[in-house]
């Protein structure tokens, strides 16, 4: 679950808006991060009404960020309805449904039930009277019957972490400075990056280095994907190096190269 530019901590400065974002530094936050996933470890197996966002926000202190935080966590964390069947055998004694085999199913028997006994309307003093009935009917007690008719529900749905281990807390930092960055980049008309070619250049001299590798990283192959994706995904954009007249004269590679993205089209 992503979040808009609207939920991501900023700042706006200038009638020309002009917006620098809250990227999380390393061990920023770290230990706040680490309480929130552990209040998301300690409700695992419980349902979503035992979820407090209070509690969670706590955990960070900071509305804005919390917000955006445990947004982050749903790429770890799930919640998941329960499997009918499943709870149907937990129960003993086991109940006698017959044809029926989900809550909505069940809903529909017991609206047919109170239309044929009691006229389709429980007041408050047939209702306890009318779903003591209903349960005896499927060998249930009023307890399960009412949570077997809302167990598809929001509230009830349970907690659980579709990764083998919790996550670490610079993972979910780094979840958090990616989808802030794709929040800014969605939101906007037209992005401007400035590319150092000496890094790419330096990675290139890395990988030429170790024997096994055939990927490459150098600029060329940078300009090239870059050219690709953006016909793909119907991008304009435009690519400039630095043009300075002095390095021109004297054939040196320009450091920097511009790159700005209009958006597709």
């Amino acid at each position: 679950m992503r979040f808009s530019l609207q939920d991501v901590k900023k700042s706006v400065r200038g009638r020309d808006m002009s917006v620098s974002l809250h990227f999380l530094r390393s061990e920023e936050v770290h230990a706040e991060i680490e309480r929130l996933i552990a209040y998301h470890e300690r409700l695992l197996g419980q349902p979503q009404r035992n979820f407090s966002l209070d509690d969670a926000r706590a955990c960070i202190g900071d509305y804005r960020l919390a917000h955006c935080l445990i947004a982050c966590l749903s790429n770890w964390y799930n919640w998941r309805s329960r499997v009918w069947n499943t709870i149907i055998q937990e129960m003993i004694p086991s109940p006698i449904l017959g044809d029926i085999t989900s809550p909505t199913q069940l809903r529909l028997a017991l609206y047919n039930y109170v239309n044929l006994h009691h006229q389709g309307f429980l007041d408050t003093h047939t209702r306890s009277v009318a779903l003591q009935t209903f349960a005896e009917l499927h060998s249930l007690n009023v307890t399960d019957l009412e949570y077997l008719l809302v167990i598809d529900g929001e509230d009830e749905a349970i907690l659980v972490r579709d990764a083998p281990q919790p996550p670490f807390a610079d993972e979910v930092a780094a979840l958090y400075n990616q989808w802030v960055f794709e929040a800014a980049l969605f939101s906007s008309s037209n992005v401007h990056f400035v590319i150092d070619c000496k890094a790419f250049g330096n990675m290139q001299q890395q990988t030429d280095a170790q024997d096994d590798s055939t990927v490459a990283t150098g600029m060329g192959m940078v300009i090239k994907r870059l050219c690709y994706l953006a016909h793909r995904l119907g991008v304009y954009y435009d690519l400039a190096y630095d043009a300075q007249e002095s390095l021109l004269e004297k054939q040196v590679a320009p450091e920097r190269l511009h790159l700005t993205l209009y958006g597709p089209q």
